[in-house]
């Protein structure tokens, strides 16, 4: 099948829920990424119920933060289906016209929401976390934040350093981070 129609994003994305190593590889090498940080933090309300009929679904809850510029967004990585059936912002259910959903067990995905100053913005954007590989492939584009951006960053475990501080489960990042104090 030809897709050279569609834009390039959606051809990302079609290659991102087939969640291949193929895939990354291409994306990897063509791009000059910008300084981020996803933090991820186990969901202590998974498979609680909020309403009837309605479970949280989210194994982990998370933030990928760009220092340049500087804009967090929240992620909710859950499995594939999960993910597909449970879009509901417009942005991301007209993203889901160009998406072909599969089933792999070891592959978690997210939409991608903006926060600032208490505000959640749907943008678009998707995150998919490769947990056999821990590879997390993020792609955002946001025209507010003139931001159109794909990273695969490796994940890696956090050690709790400091008690009583929250601290994430698993880190991937591209640079540096500042040890806290």
């Amino acid at each position: 099948m030809n897709n050279s129609h569609l834009p390039q994003l959606a051809q990302q994305q079609q290659l991102l829920v087939r969640a291949t190593s193929a895939t990354h590889s291409k994306l990897k090498g063509d791009l000059k990424m910008k300084n981020i940080a996803v933090r991820l933090w186990n969901n202590e309300m998974f498979g609680k119920t909020y309403g009837k009929g309605k479970r949280k679904n989210a194994f982990y809850n998370g933030t990928v933060e760009i220092s340049i510029p500087p804009v967090k967004y929240l992620i909710d990585l859950e499995t594939i289906t999960s993910w597909y059936h449970n879009a509901k912002y417009p942005i991301h259910l007209k993203m889901l016209d160009r998406i072909e959903p599969c089933d792999d067990a070891n592959v978690l995905m997210s939409w991608i929401v903006r926060y600032e100053s208490g505000v959640k913005t749907p943008v678009y954007g998707y995150c998919c976390f490769d947990i056999s590989k821990l590879q997390l492939l993020i792609n955002i584009v946001d025209p507010e934040y003139k931001l159109n951006e794909t990273w695969e960053l490796t994940v890696k475990e956090c050690l709790n350093r400091t008690p009583g501080k929250p601290t994430p489960n698993l880190i991937a990042t591209n640079y540096e981070l500042k040890q806290a104090a």
